[in-house]
């Protein structure tokens, strides 16, 4: 059966998966994750340094190794906040060294790939919100009959708010600002779908302290976070034994920005969705490239 190698180079970790098809739905076989911190290389002028481009090339060279050993041949990259920098071509040709073929996205092709993800995992839901807070963006994405209505992003995600109070007005001000702009966007919705790594640590967690499965009460989330920021032991004991140990620094951050698209949505309950832009990102290029799976 035909492997598909896909690195997903992000602000915080650069995460390489290993799928196979079945039945036209991706499946992860092999999953790696290298905290990267490559924001951290970004100055204000949005110049990635040389050492960045070094370390994410060092990576993806490592990611292949790994790929010939699992004799994997069909091998991609995409590079979602981390592209968003002047100097691109710099990087992008850096990376095309490794073997890799990348593919640098924008934010709203960021939001539209990790709504499509969604649908191998929450097909049901079809109409109302997504989101994705990631670690140097966060995406949302109002969606209509399983459809991408509009697919927004904005740059705040877990790692820039780690350098931000905790309590900072900036969440709520870029998430109203995007309602304003997108009027999809600017609804209620009870249940909303969550996506990526900040939502699915939260999931985690909830489901270590409460037996939660995949299904998170906000109001218990933001329990569980008040009880966090005041370092209640028998919550930070939980936290510590489910998050990864690179994503503890930024994981209250992002927490916050949840709880803030929660409260502005009115929303009760958020839906992790445990696929995303990977999935979503391996489907577009297999269409792009015309695979035809029924050969395998």
């Amino acid at each position: 059966m035909t492997r598909y190698g896909i690195a997903d180079i992000g602000s915080n970790t650069i995460v390489l998966l290993v799928y196979e098809m079945d039945e036209g739905k991706p499946i992860s076989i092999y999953h790696k994750s290298t905290p990267s911190h490559l924001i951290d290389d970004v100055s204000q002028d949005r110049i990635m340094s040389q050492e960045g481009i070094n370390k994410a090339q060092t990576v993806l060279y490592r990611y292949g190794e790994i790929l010939d050993e699992m004799d994997v041949h069909f091998r991609y990259a995409c590079i979602t906040e981390p592209c968003r920098i002047l100097n691109q071509s710099q990087l992008v040709e850096a990376l095309q060294e490794t073997g890799f073929e990348i593919y640098p996205l924008t934010g709203s092709m960021e939001a539209s790939l990790d709504y499509q993800g969604t649908l191998f995992s929450c097909p049901q839901y079809q109409n109302g919100i997504a989101f994705d807070v990631g670690g140097g963006s966060t995406e949302l994405i109002s969606f209509q009959d399983n459809r991408a209505v509009d697919a927004m992003s904005f740059p705040l995600g877990c790692v820039r708010l780690a350098h931000l109070p905790l309590d900072n007005t900036d969440c709520r001000k870029a998430i109203l600002q995007a309602r304003e702009d997108f009027p999809s966007l600017n609804v209620s919705c009870d249940t909303l779908i969550g996506i990526g790594g900040s939502l699915r640590y939260a999931g985690l967690l909830l489901d270590e302290m409460y037996q939660t499965g995949f299904t998170i009460p906000v109001s218990l989330l933001r329990e569980v976070y008040e009880r966090l920021v005041n370092e209640e032991p028998k919550a930070v004991r939980a936290m510590k034994k489910v998050v990864d140990k690179a994503r503890i620094p930024v994981f209250l951050p992002g927490v916050h920005m949840i709880l803030e698209i929660a409260d502005i949505y009115e929303a009760t309950t958020i839906v992790v969705s445990p696929t995303g832009i990977r999935e979503g990102f391996l489907m577009s290029v297999l269409r792009e490239n015309d695979f035809d799976e029924s050969e395998d």
